[in-house]
């Protein structure tokens, strides 16, 4: 470890726009303003969760979190808010985000960022939702455990593109879920 670095454990979020190249190559003054809405929203309710934003990676933000527990609030609230937002909008240009959930032992620099397998695992698991939906790590399942009032459903042993081990993955029922499992870009 060099000196411009620390090690925290973190509860790591990511959220995708799904098929937000589709919307760009359909209107791309939209989808721009899709993804300011998105990004507008999502600031305001991971600060209302203690969360920061580490970056933004296109459509995608990165965020990290002190708890399980407040990264999965705070994207049960995301969730609802964009499907609130979606109720004025046309079927075909939603604003319909993938997210996943990690605890792990992450790197801190200097600069803010962050790094480690608990942001490479996190990563991974946000394709695994659907879109409107979340999945978590088995990590992030056992620390709600003592929260019983999340509807958790397993979705077992799955590899992770470029992780090591498999993980057994969880989905938090939003109640906003699209059963269309459509490749996000």
């Amino acid at each position: 470890m060099t000196e411009n670095t620390s090690r925290k454990l973190a509860a790591i979020m990511f959220a995708d726009i799904v098929s937000y190249s589709r919307l760009m190559g359909s209107n791309e003054g939209k989808a721009l303003k899709l993804l300011e809405d998105f990004e507008n929203i999502s600031a305001e309710i991971v600060r209302e969760y203690e969360g920061v934003i580490i970056k933004k990676n296109g459509d995608q933000i990165f965020c990290e979190f002190t708890s399980a527990k407040n990264a999965v609030d705070g994207s049960l609230k995301l969730q609802e808010e964009l499907s609130k937002y979606n109720d004025s909008r046309p079927k075909d240009f939603k604003l319909e985000v993938r997210i996943g959930i990690h605890i792990g032992d992450v790197v801190k620099r200097d600069d803010g960022d962050i790094h480690g397998d608990g942001v490479n695992v996190a990563a991974r698991i946000q394709p695994l939702a659907n879109p409107g939906g979340i999945c978590v790590s088995g990590a992030v399942s056992h620390a709600l455990s003592s929260h019983p009032d999340y509807n958790i459903i397993s979705k077992g042993e799955q590899e992770l593109k470029n992780i090591v081990h498999k993980h057994s993955i969880f989905q938090i029922k939003t109640g906003f879920e699209s059963d269309d499992l459509y490749v996000s870009t």
